[in-house]
């Protein structure tokens, strides 16, 4: 049977009564927790996740006669809600992405390729590979922007993919 004296004192901020309500029950929420989670940090993560929820919600309960089965079931969804975390996610073994590591590296100095050489073309130029790859605008819609015909477009980035060909090729 709860104390009603010192769950209203608990209520009312004092946090030795909300101690000596939690002390009697602590061992159990534990087991509890542990039932679920099948491993003792996380079952402490549990049970200490929620005592804070407990505390904040204390104004909540009702009843003072069910706040072991109050309780109780916050420890409960707080287990479930920890299982749900864990179980999104993924261990991977570093291995798998050493090469992908390697690959990137080598990219990045493409990258820097590409950037230098886009540097050396003309705003115009800059613009529309800018607009066509990395904005991934339709050839329409850049015909539309600087209301030029969609054949001119066409061309326009032909030319500029040939010279940045070039710049490609020199350095």
């Amino acid at each position: 049977m709860i104390n009603e004296i010192l769950l209203k004192k608990a209520i009312d901020g004092d946090k030795e009564s909300f101690y000596k309500l939690i002390d009697p029950i602590k061992d159990n929420l534990y087991k509890i927790a542990f039932t679920y989670v099948e491993n003792e940090h996380d079952a402490l993560d549990c049970v200490h996740d929620s005592i804070l929820k407990a505390i904040k919600s204390l104004h909540t309960l009702k009843e003072p006669q069910y706040f072991n089965t109050w309780i109780t079931r916050i420890t409960i969804n707080t287990c479930k809600d920890i299982i749900k975390k864990n179980n999104k996610i993924k261990l991977v073994d570093i291995n798998d992405y050493e090469n992908i590591l390697t690959i990137n590296e080598n990219k990045s100095d493409d990258n820097i390729e590409i950037e230098l050489s886009i540097n050396k073309l003309t705003s115009k130029e800059k613009d529309l590979i800018i607009m066509r790859y990395l904005e991934d605008k339709s050839l329409k819609d850049i015909s539309h922007k600087y209301e030029i015909p969609l054949g001119t477009v066409k061309s326009k980035i032909n030319r500029t993919l040939k010279k940045l060909r070039d710049i490609i090729g020199e350095i």
